[in-house]
């Protein structure tokens, strides 16, 4: 019986890790895709109406501008709060506020506008037996049964996909500050190590 759980409980998390790289990925391409073929459609008679003939490529760049627009639009006061009841509607349904919170979250990290609180910086994790490459996302103390207390430090370290991860709770001595921002350490990430520059520094 505890194999059978041990295996449905492997089973689960590698089929939520799979929503989690997947979802983020079908829903863009299947959003752009679909924006793009309202706007093309629509700017194609305009451009006929408005210059007497169609236009190549108008139609992908009114995609991008819409896009653009809307991100700058969401940024203000009174739409962000719109987008913030919209998240807590989604968070409310069950399996799709999941995997949309999370998704949320970690793309947020790697750029979004609450890239800088996510990941706070690149670091280097000290584990059992190896050193590991991480984003440090928060610092809380430890307080213990017999009254002490230390500082810890969480790390976020990516594994065989940069979406999907492990989050590592170590001691504050085992997190090492590097002078790498995180857009570099991202790079750093996709390119398996290979962009890392010839000289980092401990900070």
């Amino acid at each position: 019986m505890t194999h059978t759980r041990r295996v449905g409980s492997i089973l689960r998390n590698r089929f939520i890790s799979g929503l989690v790289v997947l979802v983020p990925i079908v829903l863009t391409v299947k959003a752009l895709g679909w924006l793009f073929a309202f706007v093309d459609g629509m700017a194609e008679p305009l451009a006929v109406a408005l210059v007497g003939r169609a236009v190549p490529g108008l139609g992908f760049a009114l995609t991008l501008a819409i896009v653009f627009v809307t991100g700058v639009v969401f940024a203000l006061g009174p739409f962000a709060r719109l987008l913030d009841w919209v998240d807590d509607g989604l968070d409310a349904v069950p399996i799709v506020g999941t995997v949309y919170g999370t998704t949320k979250k970690v793309l947020e990290g790697f750029g979004g506008p609450g890239g800088r609180n996510a990941f706070r910086r690149f670091v280097l994790a000290r584990l059992p037996g190896r050193t590991t490459p991480g984003f440090l996302t928060g610092e809380f103390t430890l307080q213990m049964k017999d009254g002490s207390s230390f500082a810890v430090c969480t790390v976020y370290v990516p594994t065989n996909h940069l979406y999907v991860g492990d989050v590592v709770v170590l001691p504050r001595e085992d997190v090492v500050d590097l002078d790498v921002s995180v857009e570099d350490g991202i790079s750093l990430m996709l390119s398996a190590g290979a962009s890392v520059p010839p000289t980092v520094r401990e900070q």
